[in-house]
């Protein structure tokens, strides 16, 4: 194997480990979600180690607490559609091309009981996924697999991660959250989206 597809072959996974923690961060904490985001910490860039320890070092009730008065019930909206000019017609078809994006690649988040399709905990949970397909199909050499799989992982981020989470990352900012504020920095990093036009 080439040393170019060894190194993207790894930093695909340290993309898809560092969306698999901020997926768990943006969820509604539990025991086992914290415990994942501990063990998931010794398996990110030493660049992201820190601060993804940090996050996880929070008590249970503590990041629940946190949870709940940034992005909970009142807070700030965490779903695609809430974002949407025309959010109640377009909640329906936005939810009915995510679930089909989710269909097309078998994803079946495990905190699907809890949150809607385009919670934000979700949309990260799945590309992810896309991108453990992805370096998991260029480590076994199927090129055509790994196209299709990076094909939906930039249509997914630029459709539908992509169109909110700007507004979301400046709703946070306002926060002042010690949680969700260097979160989403790192989110807007890790997805490489331009903040300003």
């Amino acid at each position: 194997m080439k040393v170019e597809t060894k190194r993207d072959i790894r930093s695909r996974l340290e993309k898809a480990t560092a969306l698999r923690f901020l997926s768990l961060l943006f969820q509604s904490p539990t025991e086992q979600s914290l415990a994942e985001m501990r063990i998931i910490c010794t398996e990110l860039s030493p660049e992201r180690r820190q601060l993804a320890q940090d996050l996880a070092s929070y008590d249970l009730k503590d990041l629940e607490m946190e949870y709940h008065r940034v992005i909970g019930p009142a807070g700030i909206p965490a779903c695609e559609s809430s974002y949407d000019d025309n959010a109640l017609a377009g909640r329906g078809p936005t939810i009915s091309t995510i679930a089909g994006f989710y269909d097309a690649f078998a994803f079946k988040p495990d905190n699907a009981k809890y949150e809607v399709p385009d919670h934000i905990s979700v949309e990260l949970g799945f590309l992810s996924y896309l991108a453990l397909k992805i370096a998991y199909a260029e480590y076994q050499g199927e090129t055509e697999s790994a196209g299709i799989a990076l094909d939906a992982y930039e249509k997914f981020l630029d459709r539908h991660v992509g169109y909110w989470i700007v507004k979301f990352h400046a709703l946070l900012a306002q926060s002042g959250s010690p949680v969700y504020v260097p979160a989403s920095d790192w989110l807007i990093e890790e997805t490489a989206i331009p903040t300003t036009a």
